[in-house]
């Protein structure tokens, strides 16, 4: 939805330069917007243990025009976030309802729930901008760190089976001479989430610096990485173990490498050559007859 996409737009282009008061305004906004669209100024307030006038001058500060269209804004977002849907809550635990109640069951149920509400908080005007940068990229890296790494991995052998014009930007040093090639014609994809690796957070920075244009996939609109990049794909990545979920990221990668391969037919005839090599060098225990 428009209003949904400029709000959180605005929060993530002017959040470095918010107090730390207005920062934890914004960043509810984001965690808890059904709590924000339908509670008094001076309910949030309390909550985040701020003045209510603080909250008044954030909403003159992101560029409306007081709280009463703060909130109606928000509405408008958790309205359309509402939406009935017919793979719902009741639906999903039903689905599991086998597998009884106990943790690999709530795990299973957490992670549809996480992508069930990335799905409905994506933006199709945000996907497919993400998808256009991508695309007319001369070269396209991918950086991740720590468990993030492990996406970046996957999404750059993926692209490399498509256009071979991709590199890879690990957590370790490597990474600078690889940085240094980056042109304003290039396009970076970055994983970042919860704690957010600090080497990510300098890849951006140092690809920003060479005009190369940036998607982030991360939890949220203000994420720390979410300031310098052009397009923010944001995920739900709570877990309910010691780890974050990666289920709603990995989906979100996936539909970017699927409408990536429609748009470059290109990318069938190089996998079908590199699948007749890979044949040929009796790579797979299944092989695939490729004429």
């Amino acid at each position: 939805m428009t209003v949904d996409a400029n709000v959180l737009t605005d929060l993530r282009r002017s959040y470095k330069d918010l107090t730390l008061s207005q920062k934890r305004i914004a960043e509810l906004i984001v965690e808890d917007p059904e709590f924000v669209a339908f509670a008094t100024v001076e309910k949030l307030a309390a909550r985040l243990g701020v003045s209510p006038s603080t909250i008044v001058r954030f909403a003159y500060r992101v560029g409306l025009s007081g709280y009463p269209d703060l909130q109606q804004r928000i509405r408008d977002i958790v309205r359309t976030q509402m939406r009935p849907s017919p793979n719902g809550d009741g639906n999903q635990r039903s689905d599991a309802a086998h597998l009884g109640e106990g943790t690999l069951a709530k795990s299973l149920i957490h992670d549809s729930e996480n992508l069930r509400a990335t799905i409905a908080r994506l933006s199709v005007t945000d996907l497919e901008h993400a998808v256009a940068i991508l695309l007319r990229a001369r070269w396209i890296y991918v950086a991740g760190g720590f468990a993030s790494e492990a996406l970046a991995k996957y999404v750059s052998v993926q692209l490399t089976r498509m256009s071979g014009r991709v590199g890879i930007l690990s957590g370790d040093l490597n990474a600078a001479p690889m940085l240094l090639d980056i042109t304003k014609d290039d396009a970076l994809l970055a994983f970042s989430f919860p704690p957010y690796a600090a080497r990510t957070l300098q890849i951006v920075s140092a690809a920003k610096d060479r005009g190369a244009s940036i998607v982030a996939i991360t939890d949220t609109p203000v994420a720390p990485v979410a300031q310098q990049v052009d397009v923010v794909l944001a995920t739900n990545v709570s877990g309910i173990g010691l780890q974050n979920s990666l289920i709603a990221p990995m989906a979100v990668a996936n539909a970017l490498l699927n409408a990536l391969a429609e748009q470059m037919p290109e990318s069938t005839s190089r996998y079908d050559q590199l699948f007749r090599m890979m044949n040929d060098w009796n790579s797979f225990l299944l092989r695939d007859d490729v004429d």
